[in-house]
């Protein structure tokens, strides 16, 4: 109000002064600075609102956002230069994916978010955003290598170690977590694994003369929910080495031959009756020798190999009319008598 005084009844007038905004506040961030998002999200998914506020007027409030990749913290070095898998709205400041994202590759982004208003000249102000991948279960575990082979004994005691398999899941927690199970190949269960480990382990007594060869497959699975669980499997063959643990047997014991008297010597050596013994071992632990260890070995003689008896010299019945022989069939190890 200005007043002006000449006389007793001053005249009253009234002035009003418009203040002209000059840009002089920048740009503020009120949304949060951080988010996170599944990857393998679709393409155009809004991610997060970025909004800034700027307290002067007109054109000098209007705001336009930018986005870059920020630099390392610290200041040091280049920004990352690879492709961001992101958008940003100019306007409405709608942050968007615009492409593939695998946790596994890249697990998160720091972006450089700037607003920048419309004054003359512009004020500007930037923060950084963080996005992080959470982990979806797109990856099955995968076996290396996909075949093994290992031999034990038939003698190994329970519990002993065969071997180790391995499998390896690239995902995050629970998904990436990985099981095993013995899935096919061993109906009695003589071997097992551990569910953590992978370590195949003897589980009965083995016989190598009752099953000599095991082609297992072995299964690796995550700890998904069971409709989005995967999975990979592997061959192990095992190889059940003999062990020298049966003796020989004699098929026909005890055995009776008849020989007549008074042979030619031109008929000497001749053929009494060939012996057999029966190790069910494999081989060599199988191959048998045969030998006497008791009788006449002047008159009678056994080829150590196929066991045939023969008669080296003319019998009399009226000196001797029977004859007893004890025979030895052995194999590397284990001697027996008949």
């Amino acid at each position: 109000m200005i007043t002006a005084s000449d006389s007793p009844s001053p005249p009253v007038a009234w002035v009003t002064i418009v203040l002209k905004d000059v840009n002089d506040m920048s740009p503020e961030f009120i949304s949060p600075n951080e988010t996170t998002v599944a990857e393998n999200i679709p393409a155009n998914t809004v991610v997060l609102a970025i909004k800034a506020i700027d307290k002067d007027e007109g054109r000098n409030s209007y705001i336009e956002y930018s986005l870059a990749p920020a630099p390392p913290e610290g200041g040091e070095g280049p920004p990352d230069s690879s492709d961001l898998p992101f958008v940003l709205g100019p306007v409405d400041g709608l942050l968007r994916v615009s492409g593939p994202i695998d946790r596994e590759i890249r697990s998160t982004y720091t972006l450089a978010v700037t607003a920048r208003d419309r004054g003359d000249p512009p004020r500007t102000s930037s923060t950084r955003v963080i996005v992080r991948i959470s982990d979806e279960n797109d990856n099955a575990p995968v076996f290396d290598p996909r075949r093994y082979s290992a031999t034990v004994a038939e003698n190994a005691s329970l519990g002993a170690s065969v071997l180790r398999v391995s499998a390896t899941d690239v995902d995050e927690g629970r998904h990436g977590r990985v099981r095993y199970v013995i899935a096919a190949g061993d109906p009695n269960r003589d071997f097992s694994v551990g569910e953590d480990s992978g370590v195949v382990r003897v589980a009965k007594n083995l016989n190598a003369e009752r099953r000599s060869q095991y082609v297992l497959t072995v299964r690796a699975e995550d700890e998904a929910e069971p409709e989005a669980r995967r999975f990979d499997t592997a061959a192990l063959a095992i190889a059940v080495a003999d062990v020298n643990d049966n003796p020989p047997t004699f098929l026909d014991s005890p055995y009776l031959a008849y020989v007549v008297e008074g042979a030619g010597a031109q008929a000497l050596p001749a053929a009494v009756l060939t012996v057999a013994a029966f190790d069910a071992d494999a081989p060599p632990n199988n191959q048998v020798r045969y030998f006497i260890k008791e009788g006449d070995n002047d008159l009678f003689k056994i080829n150590a190999s196929s066991g045939e008896i023969s008669l080296h010299r003319a019998l009399d019945r009226e000196t001797q009319a029977e004859y007893l022989l004890t025979l030895v069939a052995m194999d590397t190890v284990t001697i027996v008598t008949n």
